[in-house]
């Protein structure tokens, strides 16, 4: 994928988190809106896992950038680009099984 694509999910995903974070937000911190979000679960486990995959490739993204700019080798910016990857997936599979469980799924 191209560099500006990757930065324009990064903006994209930025969006997302304070989209995706102020219904977290109101869900847990509002008693009038929180009773009717958290009513239906299925609607606040999609928001969560939106959430968790947005917050998660922002934040992996922008460890990749900094270690690709630290290591600015052609070879090497695919070997972290994989690695970030790898890394990203297996976390958001842990974070979502804690979501399912915490939310009452599993």
């Amino acid at each position: 994928m191209r560099e500006s694509t990757v930065m324009f999910l990064h903006y994209i995903t930025a969006i997302l988190i304070a989209i995706t974070g102020l219904i977290h937000l109101l869900a847990n911190n509002d008693p009038g809106i929180g009773a009717v979000i958290k009513a239906n679960s299925a609607l606040y486990f999609g928001n969560m896992a939106i959430f968790l995959a947005a917050l998660l490739y922002h934040a992996f993204n922008g460890v990749r950038v900094i270690l690709i700019e630290m290591v600015p080798d052609k070879c090497w910016t695919k070997w972290i680009s994989w690695a970030v990857l790898i890394v990203g997936i297996v976390t958001y599979a842990v974070g979502l099984q804690v979501l399912m469980v915490a939310l009452g799924f599993a």
